[in-house]
C-alpha cells in the first residue's frame, strides 16, 4: 500500500517537474489512488486507518495552502461525530487511551466515583489495592487480617478473574465493580502468581473494610548484633499514599517521638502510589527545610511548580526506605527525595518507574478523564519515567523450601470425596491452606464443599481430571506440591536491622 503512494507521489512530482497541466495531474493522481482499493481485505478496520493515514499525508502535502495534518483529521472527526453521536464515547476513549496507558476517560459518575474511591481508601470488600502496570491489574497492598490476606492473596498478584469474568484488560473501576459486593457474600478471585500460567483461585467471603489503612506501624524490638544489648526501631508500612496517608503518618511519628526513637525503616513495597501531595508532605519529615521534594515538568514552563520541604524540625533519624519492582509513582517521589537529599538510605530493588502525573477534570452528566498532565522530577532534575529508582544496597529477596515438618503424608489408603469424614481429609485442608485454596476449619475432618472446589482447581492446575475427588494420584501429587513450595524471606528487612546494627530473626 505504502509502495504505491509513493509511486503516486513520485508521479506528482514528475508532473510537476515537466510543467504539465495541473488537471489531468490531479486526475491521474485520483486514480492512482482509487486502483489501490484493488488489495485485500479493503474493508477491515486497519486497512482502512492505513489507507485514510496515506490520503491525509499525501493531502497534507500536495493539497492546497492551509491544508495541514491536523486540520484534515479535525475536519473528519466533527463531521463523523455530527452524523454519529452514538460514537462519542468510543471517540473519547480512544483519544484519551492514546496518551498513555495512565489516561481515562470515565463516561459515568459511577466509574469515576469508584476511581476516587480507590484513592479515598474505599477498597471494597476484600482488602486489597489495585494497580495498571503493562494492561494487567496487580496487587498493590493486602491489608492485615483482610479477608484477601486470609485467604491468601499476595502482593504481586495479578488478577485474572472475578467470578469466572477475566479481568485482563480491565481498568481498576471495571474490576472493583465485579469484586466489591454484599457483606457476606462470595466471591471468586483468580490471579496468576510468579509469571505461571495457571491461576490460582481464591473463594473470598466479602466483609466491611471499616477503616480507610494507609500506614501501619510496630515497634521492632531485638538485640544488638555485637554486644546483644537491646535495640528498637519503628517499622512503618504505607500501603498507598491515600487522602489520609500523611494523617495517618504523622501519627505513626508522634509514637516514634514520645518513645525517642531515631532508627526508622518506611516500608513503601508493592505501593502503587496515590496522591503526590501525601507523597510531599511525608516526604516534609526528614528532607531538609527549604531543599526540593519533586518538581512537576509540565509542556509550558509557566505551569512548571517545584514542591520544597517546610520541616521545622530539629529531630534527626537514622532512615531506611524498603524499595521493590512494584514501588510506584508517589512511593517513588519519596524514595528519591530521601535518598536524593541524603535524608537515608534504599534498600531493595530497583523501582517501576512512573514519573507521570495525571490530573482529572469533570466533563458533562458526570463523566470525567483522567490525563497525563506532567512528568515529575527528582531533587536533582531526574525523570526516572520508564527507568526507575536504583536503591543504595540492592537486595533481592530469596525463597526456601517450606518447613513442612509439620504436615503428614496420606495413608494412600482410600480415596475420599464430598460428605466422607476422615483424618486425610484434615490432612488435606491444612495442606490446601497454605496455597490459600482452602479457607475453611482445617482441623475438621469432614470433606466438604470448599475441600472438592479446592482439589478441582488443583487438579486442573497439576493436569489432572479435575473432579474434586481426592483419589491416590491425586493426594501424591498434593504432597508433592507442598514438598516443591517455597517461602519468601524478606532479606530486605534483615538487611535494614543489620543496617541499625539489630540482629535479624531475634
Amino acid at each position: 500500500m505504502m509502495s504505491k503512494l509513493r509511486k503516486i507521489i513520485a508521479a506528482a512530482l514528475a508532473v510537476s517537474c515537466l510543467a504539465l497541466c495541473a488537471v489531468p495531474a490531479a486526475f491521474a493522481d485520483e486514480e492512482a489512488i482509487a486502483t489501490a482499493t484493488d488489495d485485500t481485505n479493503t474493508h477491515s478496520g486497519e486497512f482502512i486507518s492505513e489507507y485514510v493515514n496515506e490520503i491525509v499525508e499525501f493531502l497534507a502535502v500536495f493539497a492546497k495552502d492551509g491544508v495541514t495534518s491536523n486540520s484534515l483529521y479535525k475536519a473528519a472527526l466533527t463531521d463523523v461525530l455530527k452524523s454519529h453521536p452514538e460514537l462519542y464515547e468510543q471517540v473519547m476513549t480512544a483519544m484519551l487511551s492514546s496518551i498513555d496507558d495512565y489516561s481515562v476517560f470515565y463516561p459515568g459518575s459511577q466509574e469515576y466515583d469508584e476511581f476516587i474511591s480507590q484513592l479515598e481508601g474505599v477498597v471494597g470488600g476484600i482488602g486489597i489495592t489495585m494497580n495498571e502496570v503493562g494492561g494487567k491489574l496487580v496487587v498493590g497492598s493486602v491489608y492485615n487480617e483482610s479477608p484477601a490476606a486470609k485467604a491468601g492473596i499476595l502482593p504481586g498478584d495479578v488478577l485474572y478473574s472475578a467470578d469466572g469474568v477475566s479481568l485482563f484488560g480491565a481498568d481498576i473501576t471495571a474490576a472493583q465493580r465485579l469484586i466489591r459486593g454484599e457483606i457476606g457474600t462470595t466471591v471468586v478471585i483468580g490471579v496468576i502468581r510468579d509469571g505461571s500460567e495457571n491461576p490460582l483461585f481464591y473463594t473470598i467471603t466479602r466483609e466491611q473494610i471499616a477503616e480507610r489503612l494507609s500506614v501501619s506501624y510496630n515497634l521492632i524490638e531485638g538485640k544488638d548484633d555485637i554486644d546483644s544489648s537491646p535495640r528498637k526501631a519503628m517499622y512503618i508500612r504505607i500501603y498507598s499514599f491515600m487522602d489520609n496517608a500523611a494523617e495517618q503518618f504523622a501519627e505513626a511519628m508522634q509514637v516514634v517521638n514520645e518513645n525517642e526513637i531515631t532508627d526508622l525503616i518506611i516500608d513503601v513495597r508493592d505501593n502503587g502510589g496515590g496522591y503526590l501531595s501525601e507523597a510531599v508532605e511525608i516526604a516534609g519529615n526528614f528532607v531538609p527545610n527549604g531543599k526540593p521534594i519533586v518538581t512537576e515538568d509540565h509542556k509550558a514552563d509557566m505551569f512548571d511548580v517545584t514542591y520544597t520541604s517546610s520541616n521545622t524540625s530539629d529531630k534527626k533519624y537514622d532512615l531506611v526506605v524498603l524499595v521493590n519492582e512494584n514501588t510506584a509513582s508517589a512511593s517513588e517521589i519519596l524514595a528519591a527525595a530521601v535518598q536524593e537529599n541524603e535524608a537515608g538510605i534504599l534498600i531493595g530493588t530497583t523501582t517501576y518507574g512512573k514519573g507521570t502525573v495525571q490530573n482529572t477534570m469533570p466533563l458533562k452528566d458526570g463523566e470525567a478523564m483522567k490525563y497525563t498532565s506532567a512528568y515529575y522530577l527528582t531533587p536533582t532534575g531526574r525523570n526516572i519515567d520508564q527507568v526507575g529508582i536504583v536503591p543504595d544496597s540492592t537486595v533481592e529477596n530469596t525463597f526456601v523450601p517450606f518447613d513442612h515438618s509439620g504436615y503428614s503424608d496420606f495413608d494412600y489408603a482410600a480415596v475420599y470425596e464430598s460428605g466422607m469424614s476422615d483424618p486425610n481429609v484434615a490432612k488435606a485442608k491444612k495442606i490446601f491452606a497454605v496455597w490459600g485454596l482452602y479457607t475453611g476449619n482445617i482441623d475438621d475432618p469432614y470433606f466438604d464443599d470448599g475441600l472438592a472446589a479446592a482439589i478441582t482447581y488443583f487438579q486442573a492446575n497439576r493436569g489432572l481430571f479435575p473432579y474434586g475427588v481426592l483419589d491416590l494420584t491425586t493426594q501424591r501429587e498434593v504432597y508433592k506440591a507442598l514438598l516443591e513450595t517455597r517461602q519468601e524471606i524478606d532479606d530486605q528487612l534483615d538487611a535494614a536491622m543489620r543496617h541499625f546494627g539489630i540482629a535479624p530473626n531475634e
